[in-house]
């Protein structure tokens, strides 16, 4: 269970951030898609979001130049150009996902540090063990 804790903590945190712009983005699934170029557009850009996401969860996206990230932005707004109309609310629904995802990244953080103790618990242990010739 321990070993599955650390997993399932960073699927929540995924979870976290989507899970409120993917509620709202399916209950006005009709609006947003009206021609077949609008679906795979959004369809690009979704699956292009959802790797950005995966990347920032596990801390492998980091945004140094603004022209990486301006061209990030004029991609996304070509490919969910249908969905520009509802900026405001796709924005703050994202803003709500994050702070969701930064609670449960706590609890990762607070994991990792339990493990990382339990480990050096089990070394030392094991050290005493060796030292006194038990092993």
């Amino acid at each position: 269970m321990k070993k599955i804790k650390l997993p399932f903590l960073y699927c929540a945190s995924l979870c976290a951030s989507v899970l409120p712009v993917l509620i709202y983005f399916l209950v006005n699934y009709d609006k947003y898609i009206s021609t077949a170029p609008q679906k795979f557009k959004l369809l690009f850009g979704g699956l292009l979001a959802v790797g950005i996401l995966i990347a920032k969860t596990i801390g492998a996206f980091k945004i140094n130049s603004g022209i990486v990230f301006f061209g990030f932005a004029f991609v996304f707004s070509y490919l969910l150009e249908s969905i520009v109309s509802d900026l405001l609310v796709f924005s703050f629904l994202a803003l709500v996902g994050e702070i969701l995802a930064m609670i449960v990244r706590a609890f990762i953080k607070r994991e990792k540090a339990k493990q990382t103790e339990q480990r050096q618990e089990e070394a030392i242990e094991r050290a005493i063990l060796k030292s006194s010739g038990r092993v």
